[in-house]
């Protein structure tokens, strides 16, 4: 019996032994008899098992994967959702098998353990796709609207918009990769306006349909004061409103028929003198003129617009009074020459010419009264082929090219070097860009303009109104200001060079318009010059004021348009 006991303690003692050496070989393995993926595992290191899964899964085949959003299906690969074997996570599942549960190791002994393949799921490339399906199914609300058709106003319905769940069934997926359908929940987007809100507006829009008649009355002092009307059909009206959760009126529609309507505005005329059929000058009477006040006219067509009882509106037309009066000029033999300034442009091309001529003869006659401000912009009106000025050289943007008005400095030059002579205050004056040889010898004693950015102005501080003159031949220009003198004494010393900067080499520019070889110059060079010109105003009390017109004239090079290169002959090019 001994014996059979000792029989009996050995072989426990082996088999606990035994257990013992199994635990600890298993202690860093997978336990025996586990497969993972198809694969067996049993034995192996977690890295081991890994690298083992990852090439036993590489080329599997991604299960398909049906997409649902509302009644919409879609099957696609469940690789395009981001899905890849997790080599990894399989190897980990299988070696968890057996750590808790006792059972599970006597069933992978057995050989009865098998771990699926476990998925990821890439979370960017599935929000990615979802996106791209959203796209193809999602819309927005649209709310209910009015409208304007066949003479009335009706509201068109609301429409409910579409919008997909994307981040509920990414989170769902990615805890769930193994799933064969995935559903995006749809959700319903309600419009802000619906059709039942709308229909209010839409009643009462329709009560404001109706012509409209605009009164503009000019003002009886104009000498017969002639009424001006226009009336708006039931569409002219609808589109001067505009039409949300209330009725409002449309300030860019009805700014546009306050526009048009200000068309019947006449300026009023200052009085000037002008040359008689005798050749003497004479005083022209000044003329009144009148002129649309929008801000008012534009509160009293919106009243107007929201009272369907109303069927007629008086614009607000206020009178403009001359601000020179003939009564209020001297007799023309009692004005004195103030001072005068020359200018020649012998060689000018005829539309150069003939826009000097047409821009002086704008000015001759021009009052600028006691205290106010000569304009030059003013005085020549628009700059434009209706106001008789035609295309001619110019500069702009860097360049000199052809432009309307070339030509028209030439007479703001010489009125700025009599304005300048006379003593008068000057505002406004811009130098060329660069030294232009018409305003030579006298270099920096010119003045630029460029409507409507650049002009030249000078206040009238003499006792009396201020009377331009100008007289022209082909080649010269001449300006004298007349005027009350009040006694000053002034000097104008001659331009002073302070620095040269020489001009840069000339730039060639091909012009395929132009024919092989042929040269054509669109800019000349000049160079650049800082000037300096004195001006010393001596006052009748003895009061002594100067001041200095600084000019920077930019070095300027020649420019030169060159035509395209010759084509070389046929043999020359085969022989390359």
């Amino acid at each position: 019996m001994r014996r059979g006991l000792l029989i009996g303690l050995g072989i426990f003692t082996g088999l606990v032994l035994g257990w013992a050496v199994f635990e600890r070989y298993h202690h860093n393995r997978v336990f025996a008899g586990v497969e993972a993926a198809g694969v067996a595992v049993g034995g192996l290191t977690l890295d081991e098992a890994t690298a083992k899964i990852a090439a036993a899964t590489q080329n599997t085949t991604p299960p398909r994967l049906t997409l649902k959003a509302g009644e919409k299906t879609l099957e696609v690969s469940a690789a395009e959702l981001g899905w890849r074997p997790d080599a990894r996570a399989t190897a980990e599942r299988a070696f968890a098998v057996g750590r808790t549960r006792f059972a599970e190791r006597l069933a992978a002994l057995a050989g009865r353990v098998r771990v699926p393949l476990v998925p990821r799921v890439d979370a960017l490339a599935l929000e990615k796709r979802l996106q791209a399906l959203a796209r193809t199914l999602e819309y927005p609300p649209q709310d209910a609207r009015v409208v304007f058709e066949g003479g009335q106003y009706r509201v068109t319905p609301e429409k409910a918009g579409l919008r997909l769940d994307i981040q509920g069934a990414i989170e769902t997926y990615v805890q769930h990769p193994q799933q064969t359908v995935l559903e995006v929940f749809p959700q319903t987007l309600t419009p802000r306006l619906t059709a039942s809100m709308l229909e209010p507006v839409a009643r009462k829009a329709n009560e404001l349909l109706r012509p409209l008649t605009l009164l503009y009355a000019e003002p009886s002092l104009a000498g017969g004061g002639q009424v001006h009307k226009r009336t708006l059909s039931i569409g002219e009206v609808a589109a001067l409103l505009e039409l949300g959760e209330a009725v409002r009126v449309n300030p860019t529609a009805l700014n546009k028929i306050l526009a048009q309507m200000a068309r019947h505005d006449r300026p009023a005329v200052d009085a000037r003198y002008v040359m008689n059929p005798e050749g003497q000058l004479e005083v022209r009477p000044e003329a009144p003129g009148w002129k649309l006040n929008q801000p008012e006219s534009r509160r009293q067509l919106e009243r107007a617009l929201l009272r369907p009882d109303l069927t007629e509106v008086a614009l607000v037309v206020a009178p403009k009074a001359a601000q020179v009066r003939a009564a209020d000029l001297p007799k023309a033999e009692n004005l004195e020459l103030l001072a005068e300034a020359t200018t020649f442009y012998g060689g000018s091309s005829n539309e150069r010419i003939a826009n000097v001529h047409a821009a002086a003869r704008n000015l001759d006659g021009y009052v600028v009264p006691a205290g106010g401000v000569f304009n030059f912009n003013q005085a020549i009106g628009e700059i434009s082929p209706e106001n008789g000025f035609m295309e001619a050289l110019v500069i702009s943007g860097g360049r000199t090219l052809k432009g309307v008005g070339g030509g028209v400095c030439q007479v703001s030059t010489t009125a700025f070097r009599a304005l300048y002579q006379a003593g008068l205050p000057i505002l406004e004056r811009n130098p060329h860009a660069y030294r232009v040889r018409w305003y030579d010898p006298l270099v920096g004693y010119d003045a630029a303009v460029y409507q409507p950015y650049l002009n030249l102005r000078a206040t009238n501080d003499t006792p009396g109104p201020l009377v331009v003159r100008t007289a022209f031949t082909r080649s010269t220009l001449t300006v004298r200001l007349f005027g009350i003198p009040d006694g000053r004494q002034v000097s104008v010393s001659k331009p002073v060079v302070l620095s040269r900067t020489p001009h840069p080499p000339p730039q060639y520019i091909v012009d395929k318009s132009l024919r092989p070889g042929q040269v054509k110059q669109v800019d000349w060079a000049v160079d650049g010059y800082r000037t300096r010109i004195t001006r010393t105003i001596t006052r009748p009390d003895g009061r002594v004021v100067v001041d200095v017109l600084n000019s920077n004239f930019r070095p300027w090079r020649a420019v030169y348009q060159v035509g395209p290169p010759a084509p070389a002959p046929a043999d020359e090019v085969a022989s390359r």
